[in-house]
Parts: structure tokens; C-alpha cells; sequence
């Protein structure tokens, strides 16, 4: 497909969508929530392992996994940042975590991940993802509730030196981001109103410049990675089938790395295969994480959900998953996981239970971070849970 030149305006964007009004009212709901937790004592929950109750017998490595927030740990082993706005996005370089708030912060952070005291990188309207760079945060911004084509893609200085940098602007719905050594590449779910055929792919220099559109015409593209020769993303094919598609990094032919799949997210690349959330399995009932060589071919599943995954991360040993659970009549929900399978097979392990609507994950060499929907927003836990203190 060739390349369309982003100096050539795109046709205006629709001012609205009805897809903002039911976002805005989820987001109406989720603000009540954080206002009525928020304005609570929120003590963590001291329960048989607290220091008040001492165990009788030390817990056996799975019931460590499944303590989740009641795990024993050191002061500032566990929760890395408090607040009460909604995270967005989540990545770590192994000695900072990075995320967006939307809804109430509307900022952009940096927090040590023993959980010290955080840096604001910049500001944001509303961040849907962020990617880290050598040097930079790039983070998808949808810009507003009610107003399309206000988003953009910008590159946060993680020094805190110098002026973020904008991009690209007047996107619809930039709801993924990926970054080379070079280059920011995004894709733009587009509107409703045009069936979603208006989505794109693009990339833009990350030291500023025009920005280049790859792959037009893309029916709801969404996730996307990068590597050293292609860029991948997924999108719905022509039966509004998904499917997972690769490109050469400058523009050319689309090629379809597996098809039939169902409402792929989170595309990531590990050595020779790229790997995706798809909502449905072979039965159609759970979620699942897939993969398939970069090139094509037979696609498998690594790990199924007991029923949804919100979002992933892999280390080339294992892949990390949130299990958001069910949110109970009191619009809360305490049964959400964070759970590990090895690549190389074998049962899930969870590493976190009973947290809030855990969504964004990211891990680092001993960690596995995730975002919640409590007062106690982002948190960590070992990654390998023999090693959590007794």
C-alpha cells in the first residue's frame, strides 16, 4: 500500500460521537466511585497476616500468590503510587514506572518503583497509552470526552529537560503506541460514523518532523508493535473478522500474519513472534493470549483466561496477564488477578488477588506492575512469588 504523505490534510474529522457519550457516562460513574473511596480512611486490609494477628504457619507458595494485597512484604514492596485519578498506560525501564492519569489527574508520571515520591513529566487531556523510549515517554492522547480529532502523539523527556514535543495532532482515536530507536508509530481507531474504514497507521520522527501515514483505510486497527524490519498491528478484515497484519517499517505490502481472530489487543514482539490478546478462544468463551511467527503461519494459544484478560506483558519467560474480575452491586470488585504462564507451558500461577480492576501491566527484571482502581492505583509483586518474604 503506498504511503500517504501527512502534509496533505485528512478529510475533517466528525465533531461527535455517540461512542463519547457512553464514555463519558462510564467515566461519570468511575469518578463517583473514586470520589466515595477516596474520601475514606483507606487503611490497608489487615487480615491474618497482619502484624496484629501474626500466622500460625507459614503460607504455602500458592497461598502467597493468592494474598494479593494482604501479601506479607516490606514497607513500599507493593504499592507504587497512590492516587485518585484513573491510570492510563503503564511501562517501567526497571527503576521508574511511567503512566498517564485522565479523568482527575491529567497528568503525566514517573514514580520510583520502590514507590517513592513521583515526578511529573508533563500534562495530558486523556491518555489512553504510553511507550518507552531510550529517552522518551510517548503517549497516545485522545483529548478530550466530547470533541474528536483533538488527539495526539507526544514524547515527554523522561530528565524532565526541554519542552515535550507534539508529534502529531488531530487524531481521532489514537489507541495504541509503539516506539523504535527512531520512530513513534500509532494507530487511529477512527469514527464511527464511517464504519471505522477511516482508520490509519502512522509514524512520526521522535526527534519531530512530519509525520507519515503507512497503512490508510484500516478498519479499527487497534494494538501495535515494532521491531528492528516491520511494524504489526491488528485490524478487521473486510467480514469485520479480526486478523493481525505486519508492514515494513518505511511503507509497502500488508501482510497477514493470521486471521479469524476476535477483537485482538495488546500486539507484542519477542524474538521471532508476535503475540496477542484475543477476546475470544477456539470455543469462543475466554480470552487468550496467541501467538505466531513474525512471518505467519499457525497460530496457537500460550495462555486462556478463566474469562477476560484486560491487558499483557512478556518477559521472553512468561506472560503476564490482569483478570479485571467482576464488579459487584457496589460498582467495585475485589476479585480481580494478575497471573503467569510460562511460555514454555505448564499451569498459571497468580502472582496478585483481590485487587480492584487491575488493567495495565509491565514488568521488568524481578517485578510485575499493574495498574487497580483503588486508591492504590499502580502496585508490584515478585514475579517469581518463592521469593516474597515469609
Amino acid at each position: 500500500m503506498p504511503r500517504v504523505n501527512a502534509s496533505q490534510p485528512p478529510p475533517p474529522a466528525p465533531a461527535r460521537s455517540w461512542r463519547w457519550a457512553v464514555l463519558a457516562v462510564v467515566v461519570a460513574a468511575q469518578a463517583a466511585f473514586f470520589y466515595s473511596r477516596c474520601d475514606t480512611d483507606e487503611r490497608p486490609n489487615v487480615g491474618a497476616f497482619g502484624p496484629t494477628n501474626p500466622p500460625f504457619e507459614r503460607p504455602s507458595i500458592q497461598d502467597r500468590g493468592m494474598l494479593g494485597s494482604r501479601a506479607p512484604a516490606q514497607p513500599g514492596d507493593l504499592v507504587v503510587s497512590r492516587g485518585k485519578a484513573l491510570i492510563a498506560g503503564l511501562a517501567t525501564d526497571g527503576r521508574r514506572v511511567y503512566f498517564g492519569e485522565s479523568l482527575l489527574g491529567q497528568r503525566i508520571l514517573a514514580a520510583a518503583v520502590t514507590g517513592d515520591a513521583e515526578t511529573t513529566l508533563g500534562s495530558g487531556r486523556m491518555p489512553l497509552d504510553v511507550a518507552l523510549g531510550k529517552d522518551v515517554l510517548v503517549v497516545a492522547d485522545a483529548g478530550g470526552l466530547m470533541t474528536d480529532g483533538q488527539g495526539t502523539i507526544t514524547a515527554f523527556p523522561l530528565d524532565g529537560s526541554g519542552a515535550p514535543r507534539v508529534l502529531a495532532s488531530r487524531i481521532v482515536m489514537p489507541s495504541a503506541v509503539a516506539v523504535s530507536a527512531t520512530h513513534a508509530y500509532w494507530v487511529d481507531g477512527g469514527s464511527v460514523e464511517r464504519d471505522y474504514i477511516d482508520g490509519f497507521v502512522a509514524r512520526a520522527p521522535l526527534a519531530g518532523g512530519a509525520h507519515t501515514v503507512l497503512a490508510a483505510g484500516e478498519r479499527e486497527p487497534s494494538g501495535i508493535a515494532v521491531d528492528a524490519t516491520h511494524v504489526y498491528w491488528a485490524r478487521r478484515d473486510v467480514n469485520k473478522q479480526g486478523e493481525v497484519v505486519r508492514m515494513p517499517i518505511g511503507g509497502g505490502k500488508i501482510e497477514v500474519i493470521s486471521s479469524g481472530q476476535d477483537q485482538v489487543k495488546r500486539v507484542t514482539i519477542v524474538g521471532s513472534d508476535v503475540y496477542w490478546i484475543s477476546s475470544k478462544d477456539a470455543l469462543g468463551t475466554r480470552a487468550v493470549v496467541r501467538k505466531a511467527p513474525v512471518k505467519g503461519g499457525f497460530a496457537f494459544d500460550v495462555a486462556v483466561a478463566e474469562t477476560r484478560m484486560c491487558s499483557m506483558a512478556i518477559d521472553g519467560e512468561a506472560v503476564y496477564w490482569s483478570d479485571p474480575g467482576e464488579v459487584d452491586g457496589t460498582n467495585a470488585s475485589r476479585s480481580g488477578r494478575i497471573l503467569k504462564q510460562r511460555l514454555a507451558g505448564g499451569e498459571p500461577l497468580a502472582l496478585a488477588s483481590g485487587q480492584d480492576r487491575p488493567c495495565y501491566v509491565a514488568v521488568d527484571a524481578t517485578h510485575v506492575y499493574f495498574s487497580t482502581q483503588s486508591f492504590e492505583r499502580v502496585k508490584r509483586a515478585p514475579k517469581d512469588i518463592a521469593s516474597m518474604p515469609l
